[in-house]
Order: structure tokens, then sequence, then C-alpha cells
């Protein structure tokens, strides 16, 4: 490339970064979800397969959706949420609800700690709401749990982490949405 070429190809990427964020901009303040209208969780099930863990692999992926289904229902009347709750897998050719939440699922495994019949289970998952055209990136959540499992390890020793994860959303998005209320004021 000839050194008089080299301006304008900065330039031109230049314009195309700068319009770049103007397009898949995120609003930074919360978006306020109507409790009577139907509420669609998309899971992205991004987990990363390890050894020696089983619930990692592929083939639990199934059981994993089951028991991220049965928190998210659990969580949502926990909160006296009055419209439906629509749990489903990413796939292609779903259809769009006015309101989604789409969770992407990265890491829910065993922890290092993990010993004999005694486990931590590990939990982490980023979470963005879209309410008609406007989206917003609601942030990571993360969380353990540590018991002790009698039988070995089954589904149900993975669902406490996952469960306190989604508190977590649940609070920081109440703690949000009331802070935004307060300061429009």
């Amino acid at each position: 490339m000839k050194l008089t070429q080299l301006p304008s190809c900065l330039a031109l990427l230049a314009a195309i970064v700068g319009f770049t964020p103007a397009a898949v901009a995120k609003n930074d303040k919360p978006i306020p979800v109507d409790r009577s209208e139907a509420l669609q969780v998309v899971i992205h099930d991004n987990v990363m397969m390890r050894t020696r863990d089983a619930w990692t692999r592929p083939n639990m992926e199934t059981e994993r959706f089951l028991v991220m289904k049965d928190a998210l229902r659990n969580a949502a009347e926990d909160n006296n949420y009055p419209g439906e709750v629509k749990v489903e897998r990413f796939a292609g050719g779903l259809k769009d609800y006015h309101q989604r939440l789409t969770l992407y699922v990265y890491r829910w495994e065993l922890g290092l700690e993990s010993f004999g019949r005694s486990m931590t289970v590990e939990f982490a998952m980023d979470a963005t709401l879209t309410v008609g055209d406007e989206e917003w990136d609601m942030g990571s959540f993360r969380a353990r749990s540590s018991h002790y499992a009698s039988g070995g390890p089954t589904s149900e020793d993975f669902g406490p982490a996952a469960e306190r994860a989604i508190e977590q959303m649940i609070e920081m998005y109440q703690a949000a949405i009331a802070d935004a209320a307060t300061s429009d004021k």
C-alpha cells in the first residue's frame, strides 16, 4: 500500500468506528417492565465443558435448561410476577416477545473446593433486557453454593447457585428502577 493511501484508509476506518457505537448503543437507564404482560426469557447455554465435571458436558444441556427454567419460574412466583413467564432455549426461529430477558450462562460447574461429597457450585451469567426497541445491559451476576451431597451430585445440587444469581439480578433491577424513578423527579 502506498503511503498516500494510508490517510484515506485511516479516515474510512475512523468513520466506520465513529458510526458503529451509535448504531448499537444500549440504554444506561433501566427499562421498566409491564408486569401484567408476558416476559420471554431466552437462555443461551454457553457453559464450557470441564474434565471431571459431568454437569458441564454437552449431553447435560437439557438438564441444565430444566434446572434453570425451574429457578426462573420460582423467582417469578416469589416476586409475584402476574404476567406469563415464557422460558425458552436459544434457537433459530424463536418468536420475539415485546418483553425479552436474554440470559447468557457461561459458568455453571463444580468449584475447585469440591472434594468427595462436599461440593461447591459456581455459577455466572450475563443478562440483557429488551422491551420493544429498547435494550438494557443488566450486567453480570455470579453466585456460589456449598453443601454436602449425601448421594453424590445430582441436578438439584446445581440449582441453588443459579437461584442466587437470579435473585441478585432481580434485586439489582428493582434497585435500579427505584433509583431511576427517584432521580427523574
